[in-house]
């Protein structure tokens, strides 16, 4: 049934409510919806899980739940500043779309806020050169995640069993989908209101490419550490160059998945040339190897990246089911999907036209942002 299914919108001239926020450019938007549903499925908690060792959680019934992509994000946590604007972004679209009822069934049902928040993120990676990305739907709302924001990883973590603990061996990630997962970090750049930290990862924030990892290891970045109020103590990587910091940042967690900056090493730099009593040296973790890989081959990251994503996004109990017939993300146009010579069932068709009609509205959405 999934290919007779749509996604509709039903408004005809999409008189979306765009809402208002301090998103800056347009690489700033993009990447704050990138990381909404980035959010939302990182909190995922295997269920029933003795062995779990993230002591920071609160013991509410909320912050022992799966959690997952289940459209909620805890905002009272730190790591979460700045996603409501996202959320109030979004959710005049997620209130026009619903897929209609199906033979043999009663109603039709209206997207999740997780679904629209997966749609969004793909929309804006696809947009801006990304790969093609796998889309389905049926991801259950939460109504009280509380207490889960803990779940994420400090940036300023200085450990890489913090990741491996996180991604690894609660969310059963491959050390190489996590790499892959931060290359994401290419789109958007932090804000000093919201984590006190201030910049982009790279010079060009608005183009999925493979210039996180390739800058990681062939730039030159210096460390500097201040306090930030209300936030305490921020470690910043600049972009060092012409002897003086760049407006480009790496945080802990990203250099940490390339270099040793901690157990006995007293080093303040990464990248570029090494220079003894300096530089870094390499690490020797399982995530390293990939940071490394996916720097010399932009479409091995690119490839590595819709895997993980799609398993990001799908961190659910929920039963999830294709949209479309070919089970990417929407596009603009039945050719994307379907030759031109190809006949099409009058169900088929319909479907295509109602989830157009849907990417349509978020691409004027995103349009009035000057994103495509």
């Amino acid at each position: 049934t999934s290919g007779n299914k749509s996604i509709v919108n039903n408004s005809s001239d999409y008189d979306y409510v765009i809402g208002s926020g301090p998103w800056g450019e347009r690489a700033d938007l993009m990447g704050l919806l990138v990381r909404l549903p980035f959010h939302d499925a990182a909190k995922f908690h295997r269920r029933n899980d003795t062995n779990n060792t993230n002591t920071n959680a609160t013991t509410s019934s909320s912050s022992l739940a799966i959690g997952g992509a289940d459209g909620c994000v805890d905002l009272d946590s730190a790591e979460n500043n700045g996603l409501k604007e996202a959320i109030d972004l979004l959710e005049p679209i997620r209130q026009k779309a619903f897929i209609p009822a199906g033979e043999g069934e009663d109603e039709a049902i209206l997207l999740s806020r997780a679904d629209v928040w997966a749609l969004a993120g793909n929309v804006m990676i696809e947009s801006v050169g990304g790969p093609r990305l796998a889309y389905k739907v049926g991801r259950v709302d939460a109504a009280d995640c509380a207490g889960q924001g803990e779940r994420h990883v400090s940036a300023e973590s200085t450990s890489s069993m913090d990741v491996e603990r996180a991604f690894v061996e609660e969310m059963g990630f491959t050390h190489r989908e996590v790499v892959a997962l931060m290359g994401a970090h290419v789109l958007g750049k932090a804000s000093k209101v919201h984590s006190g930290y201030d910049g982009a990862w790279v010079q060009r924030n608005d183009r999925f490419t493979n210039d996180y990892y390739v800058d990681m290891l062939h730039v030159p970045w210096q460390r500097d550490t201040e306090t930030v109020e209300p936030f305490g103590e921020r470690t910043t990587w600049h972009r060092f160059e012409g002897m003086r910091n760049m407006p480009e940042i790496m945080l802990q967690a990203d250099v940490d998945l390339a270099f040793q900056t901690t157990g006995g090493w007293f080093c303040s730099r990464i990248g570029g040339e090494f220079i003894k009593g300096l530089s870094c040296p390499n690490a020797t973790h399982g995530f390293a190897e990939h940071v490394h890989e996916f720097a010399a081959d932009e479409e091995e990251w690119r490839e590595e990246f819709a895997v993980a994503w799609e398993k990001l996004t799908g961190m659910t109990e929920s039963e999830l089911e294709c949209v479309m017939p070919d089970c990417w993300t929407p596009e603009e146009s039945w050719s994307a999907s379907q030759s031109s010579d190809e006949p099409r069932s009058s169900d088929a068709a319909a479907a295509m036209d109602g989830t157009t009609r849907f990417y349509g509205g978020l691409s004027l959405f995103m349009l009035a942002w000057h994103i495509l």
